[in-house]
């Protein structure tokens, strides 16, 4: 059986509470009623609601008392409705939490698409949230989105090495995210209140990787007044993150190695040595084994790190978290930058999982970022999708279905005026023809502006 979403109506005008009250039972919803602060909190303590509809001029205080003691447990859950409230009144609502700010009197429409978009919102939450417990019962694995059988067996394995003292080299393409699932590890585990610490192996200059890594003693080298303890001191009994490692010089290579196998380290101009107690975590997006036979990376370091591999493959091989994860990355813009897009469009939905992600998950991240700066409207469309994804697009007959050169012609002249913004002269000179030409083209094959 469907469930009912339950709502509360907090209002002190009978009539107009009950004509919300029909609206919404006209439509299903299971609604409760307060006419004051003090029995709409009493009501609160006693159940939970999907949604509540909330006055803010009520016959024993205001409504923003009540919205300011439940905006932590029903943030995104509450809209006002009042015929009092100001501008600076609204912004401060949206600020404590509230979804959406109604100016009395709210049609029946508006009070419906407003409460549809409100349920379906946190139902998506919902969702997202009972999927994570579901396959990460560690929390610092939320934070990775996914619904790719590839993925949930990574994540799996990566919550059951959480706690282990070995070496981990996580690979993968630029973009995959291979930093995030390093984080996941480090937070999860029995270090997580130790530092995590984070090296760009290929920022580090070779001149300085030694003493960054390492440390130096005060006289070390010119500049150096005083000591450095170095990055593996500083982590402590946490975790030290090396992206990139491929990117070691072979001198740095050689010396990392003599630090992994020992479990010790010697600062620059120092005769001491130190233990270390980090565990280490590598990360790379070149073949390690192949660089190991061109002998670009050391054989016996590579088995050092790689006690433990996991490999995250690229988003185009796991096309099931590619909706998931531009849906999370929509939602964190729309809180970002205050909007409301609800929504990609089928076809837009399509053309996200045809095209190939070279840059994986960061390009991804990239491109709803840039979408949720320009789309106004509630749905983002095919019209709003950058050239490049609109390029690699398949919305008209494949190849092998083409059956004449005339819809092979009109295709041609369809992706050329959509790369040109529809600018006829540049579209003629790239197809070569005239500019007569193609206008007769354009009328001919219908084609229409998009």
């Amino acid at each position: 059986m469907k469930k009912k979403h339950s709502i509360l109506i907090v209002e002190d005008d009978i009539s107009l509470r009950n004509s919300i009250k029909n609206i919404l039972k006209r439509r299903e919803y299971e609604v409760s009623e307060a006419n004051s602060v003090k029995t709409a909190l009493l009501t609160l303590k006693k159940r939970v609601f999907d949604l509540i509809l909330l006055d803010i001029t009520l016959k024993d205080g205001s409504g923003m008392n009540v919205l300011k003691k439940i905006s932590n447990d029903y943030k995104n859950r509450v809209i006002i409705i009042s015929g009092t409230g100001t501008i600076d009144i609204a912004v401060e609502a949206i600020k404590m939490g509230a979804f959406a700010f109604l100016q009395k009197p709210a049609g029946r429409d508006v009070i419906l698409e407003t409460v549809k978009k409100n349920i379906l919102l946190n139902q998506k939450l919902d969702d997202y949230q009972t999927l994570i417990s579901e396959l990460c019962d560690k929390s610092k694995f939320e934070n990775i989105i996914f619904k790719s059988l590839q993925m949930k067996k990574i994540i799996q394995k990566a919550i059951k090495i959480t706690d282990l003292d070995n070496t981990i080299l996580i690979s993968g393409e630029t973009g995959t995210g291979k930093e995030l699932l390093a984080r996941a590890i480090h937070y999860t585990s029995k270090r997580k209140n130790d530092p995590l610490i984070t090296i760009n192996s290929a920022s580090i200059p070779d001149t300085l990787a030694e003493s960054e890594l390492f440390g130096f003693e005060a006289g070390a080298f010119t500049d150096a007044i005083s000591s450095f303890p170095g990055k593996f001191i500083l982590a402590g009994n946490g975790t030290i993150f090396l992206d990139e490692i491929s990117e070691l010089s072979p001198l740095i290579q050689s010396k990392l190695l003599r630090v992994l196998e020992s479990g010790e380290i010697s600062p620059l101009k120092s005769a001491k040595t130190k233990k270390i107690n980090a565990r280490i975590i590598t990360a790379t997006n070149k073949n390690l084994e192949t660089l190991v036979k061109k002998g670009l990376f050391r054989k016996d370091l590579y088995y050092r790190i790689n006690q433990i591999n996991i490999h995250i493959p690229p988003l185009r091989k796991r096309k099931t978290d590619i909706i998931p994860i531009a849906e999370h990355f929509l939602f964190i813009s729309n809180i970002t930058l205050s909007k409301r897009i609800e929504r990609f469009d089928d076809e837009v939905k399509e053309t996200l999982l045809q095209y190939s992600w070279p840059g994986n998950i960061r390009e991804l991240k990239n491109v709803i970022n840039e979408l949720s700066l320009f789309v106004s409207g509630p749905e983002i469309k095919m019209k709003h999708l950058p050239y490049s994804i609109l390029m690699q697009k398949k919305s008209f007959k494949k190849e092998e279905h083409l059956t004449t050169l005339k819809e092979i012609e009109r295709n041609q002249i369809i992706n050329v005026l959509k790369s040109t913004n529809f600018n006829i002269k540049k579209s003629a000179k790239i197809l070569g023809i005239s500019r007569p030409s193609i206008y007769k083209k354009i009328k001919e094959f219908d084609i229409n502006k998009i």
